[in-house]
């Protein structure tokens, strides 16, 4: 079995009747200063040296798991 994890942007859909809808799961979203996740993390108090410092810190640590 595989598990989702690290980097990846997902657009939903939120109707009228309240229910949701997956639109797309992006699994590497841009990275650049006027690309929406950068924007997302930032919105959330999050700077992007932050973000990657943690994706490698996850990455790193999925790599020992894996073994």
């Amino acid at each position: 079995m595989r598990r989702c994890r690290g980097l990846a942007r997902v657009d939903l859909f939120l109707k009228e009747d309240g229910t949701v809808t997956l639109n797309e799961v992006n699994t590497l979203p841009g990275l650049t200063s006027y690309s929406r996740y950068p924007r997302m993390m930032a919105a959330a108090g999050m700077p992007m040296s932050e973000v990657i410092d943690r994706l490698i810190s996850l990455a790193l640590a999925g790599k020992a798991d894996a073994r």
